[in-house]
């Protein structure tokens, strides 16, 4: 078994989903290849991450009320008069389409927010074993190459954002600029000194993000900076893409930071 192949098969492994066969393949192949032992254990460490974080993610249950407001639903339409019962499966049938229109409706929620998570845990990740353990198991590459390779918006991130950013809580500045990847997912990856701290800007393909378009005086808050796995972590949406500051630095310090760099970026992002 070839390391493209392996990598290709972990995230299934890790989920159990492979035949005995296919299992015993990946394991002998990692007793041979360092790379893909360390590729592994990132993506068992990111796995791992994000079923904590979602074990304790209040939002990913059901509104306050939901069952409270079926529950009524039903009560009226059991307790409605003979003449206006006179059609009982098309109101079973309109039961039936609120209830799956609410679980619906949470079941996309739940997937955006995973989808939300599992790229917030990767950019901690990358910034963890990139920016400050210099720990990945491919090396980083030129923004220069990964525009070639891989797109315009890596070519975009080499003026973006400027070598010095002023904020209202000091001066953050521009120490590397280049593409690497952790746990599959690709980033343009800015490392940034801020606060006597290391801080990431990462850029990532975003599906979800396509069409996306923040003002360019977009303003964000303490309430939108995240904690995880002990970093401060806050994400915006621009055209096609997701970005993520990181660091171990505090609410305020990096929604100072976000204010900072988020309009010029999305605008300079937009038309790529």
């Amino acid at each position: 078994m070839q390391c493209r192949e392996a990598r290709d098969l972990f995230d299934s492994y890790l989920g159990g989903e492979l035949l005995t066969e296919t299992n015993h393949a990946i394991l002998r192949h990692l007793e041979g290849c360092p790379a893909c032992r360390a590729d592994l254990a990132e993506r068992r460490t990111l796995r791992e991450a994000l079923q904590r974080a979602f074990g304790r993610a209040q939002d990913l249950e059901p509104r306050a009320g939901f069952s409270a407001d079926i529950a009524a639903r039903l009560r009226d339409v059991a307790h409605e008069t003979p003449h206006r019962r006179r059609f009982p499966g098309w109101l079973a049938l309109a039961a039936t389409l609120l209830v799956a229109i609410g679980l619906t409706g949470a079941l996309w929620r739940e997937a955006r927010s995973r989808r939300e998570g599992a790229l917030a845990v990767a950019a901690v990740g990358d910034h963890r074993n990139c920016a400050l353990r210099f720990a990945l198991s491919e090396k980083p590459i030129s923004l220069a190459e990964a525009a070639q390779r891989f797109g315009p918006v890596y070519r975009a991130m080499q003026e973006m954002p400027p070598a010095d950013i002023p904020t209202p809580m000091g001066q953050a500045r521009v120490l590397e600029r280049h593409s690497c990847v952790f746990a599959g997912r690709r980033f343009a990856h800015i490392v940034l000194e801020y606060r006597q701290r290391k801080v990431s800007l990462l850029v990532t393909d975003d599906i979800d993000a396509a069409g996306v378009k923040i003002p360019p005086d977009v303003t964000f808050e303490d309430s939108s900076v995240a904690s995880l796995d002990g970093m401060a972590v806050l994400s915006f949406r621009t055209t096609g893409h997701a970005i993520f500051l990181t660091g171990d630095v505090d609410r305020a310090e990096l929604t100072s930071l976000a204010n900072a760099v988020a309009g010029p970026l999305a605008q300079h992002l937009s038309g790529v």
